[in-house]
């Protein structure tokens, strides 16, 4: 049940920075290599969401979605965590975006005083 838990709380996050992600390389604000591995980081980070700890349980015999030794704070970690990468890419790309205007306005504005002379 913990298992669950941790997984329903943390695929929104994932899932809207996938989605966050698609939509600027689709409107063409993200360069292709940096769309490869923001999408890699976040499948890397799904795939072990889902899969580490049922793995670990494999190992060592125990049922594969046996959450006992899943305590809450370690449910809140995780997630805070996730969190906390999603609002770092997040703010990173906005900086990002932020920094190419004002280069884009410095830039209109040199020529149009250049003009102006």
């Amino acid at each position: 049940m913990r298992y669950l838990l941790l997984i329903l709380l943390n695929i929104p996050v994932v899932s809207l920075a996938l989605l966050n992600i698609i939509t600027q390389h689709k409107m063409g604000r993200t360069p292709k290599k940096r769309f490869n591995r923001q999408l890699l980081l976040w499948v890397v980070i799904l795939t072990l969401l889902i899969g580490s700890f049922p793995l670990y349980n494999l190992l060592v015999n125990r049922p594969p979605l046996d959450s006992t030794d899943l305590s809450a704070f370690d449910i809140v970690e995780i997630t805070v965590i996730i969190f906390l990468i999603y609002s770092n890419n997040d703010q990173r790309r906005k900086t990002e975006q932020t920094e190419r205007r004002l280069n884009d306005l410095h830039q209109e504005l040199s020529i149009q005083l250049s003009n102006d002379k």
